[in-house]
């Protein structure tokens, strides 16, 4: 491998590690006491060198790169910046919520989470008018119709007409997942419903939202799970455990990890140095080096043999051979060759792949159909994804 690609190489991956974010709006400037010499704090930005705009899967411009940053499109609607104010655009590109907030997030449940230019966050709807007026200092978006908040130094919920739903009496709290949050109440961790009611008392270092009748706890520095009831259905004996997908979860005991059942018995005895689930009915496992997947019975379903693999996203999964990556499929025949600098997860059906002429896109036939000619690029949404745009 030449010098000039590993330094191209490099130079992709750098940039890659910044659009593979969840990217968070910014906040703008820290709050002050005293602000009446100081300008406006959209002034602090500075407008993008590049503009980001919008293209559509046939790889042309649908919206033009006029915008600072922006968002993927959710519910048919994307945040976008200029300078230091967001708004919300439509697929045409069409401001349909002018720019006025200091931040701005993608649409859930209908609404969605703004910062005001007095650091409150607030919930608008599709037309901008406010939902919920701003006046919470930290909020989470809906999930399962509720919304965490903070009020002072505790956490709670509320609903969509911005009425406290469950009292914000929480030391610490996650968004819902699946109708269940992980709260903290007098330092310990419990799991409760959307109407309050703790389904699992808070009585543990770390509790996860039940998957397949089992939620993952941990206690006195080790991890076991409990039932729907409560009672503890496999003890706590593990030092890191995973939640159970097809009657199968991982779980490290004496520095491995193996794959246990709903009982709590190994099926595949701890022998792997990393291993998750992969979806497919399938978990990546690493071995002495090497990464491949075993199936539900702890059978290897493909070798052990690549020095990097992800989970599987649109029947593909990413694997990198020593400084090139490409896909493979369930079985283990290969998508495409070791080829690219960096590879993403397929979204919609298209995954992003760094090439020698920059980021492209492949489809799950392996063929190249979106090449470089733009600056960035992030992942399809709604069937459109941010790009920074220099032409064509």
């Amino acid at each position: 491998m030449s010098r000039k690609w590993i330094i191209y190489s490099f130079g992709l991956a750098l940039t890659a590690i910044a659009a593979c974010k969840n990217d968070a709006p910014s906040s703008g400037t820290e709050p002050v006491t005293d602000t009446s010499t100081l300008p406006p704090a959209e002034s602090d930005y500075e407008a993008a060198d590049i503009r980001w705009g919008y293209i559509n899967r046939d790889g042309r411009q649908a919206i033009a790169a006029r915008f600072d940053d922006g968002r993927p499109f959710t519910e048919g609607l994307a945040a976008v910046r200029v300078k230091g104010r967001w708004g919300f655009i439509d697929k045409s590109g069409d401001y349909v919520i002018p720019l006025q907030f200091q931040g701005a997030w993608p649409f859930s449940e209908g609404l969605a989470r703004v910062l005001d230019y007095d650091n409150k966050m607030g919930f608008i709807d599709r037309q901008g008018a406010w939902a919920i007026p701003p006046e919470f200092e930290d909020a989470q978006d809906f999930q399962s119709g509720l919304a965490r908040v903070r009020a002072g130094e505790r956490f709670g919920y509320i609903n969509r007409q911005g009425r406290l739903a469950i009292d914000a009496r929480f030391d610490q709290a996650s968004s819902f997942e699946r109708g269940m949050a992980s709260v903290k109440s007098d330092g310990k961790y419990g799991l409760i419903d959307t109407m309050g009611v703790f389904l699992v008392q808070p009585r543990y270092q770390r509790v996860s939202p039940f998957s397949e009748g089992l939620a993952r706890v941990k206690l006195d520095g080790k991890f076991g799970f409990v039932d729907a009831s409560g009672k503890v259905a496999i003890p706590n004996r593990y030092s890191q455990a995973g939640d159970f997908h097809g009657g199968r979860a991982p779980a490290k005991l004496n520095g491995l990890y193996g794959l246990i059942d709903a009982r709590g018995r190994f099926v595949a005895p701890p022998g792997y140095q990393q291993l998750w689930y992969a979806g497919e009915s399938l978990w990546a496992v690493e071995k002495e080096g090497r990464y491949g997947f075993i199936d539900s019975t702890g059978a290897e379903a493909v070798t052990p043999q690549f020095e990097q693999i992800y989970s599987f996203e649109n029947g593909y999964a990413p694997y990198r051979i020593g400084q090139l990556w490409g896909y493979l499929g369930p079985d283990g025949t290969l998508l495409t060759q070791p080829e690219f600098g960096l590879a993403w997860a397929f979204r919609e059906g298209l995954a992003r792949v760094a090439t020698r002429q920059g980021i492209a896109f492949i489809n799950t036939s392996g063929e190249t159909v979106i090449t470089p000619h733009y600056f960035d690029v992030r992942d399809f949404s709604e069937g459109l994804a941010l790009a920074q745009l220099t032409g064509r």
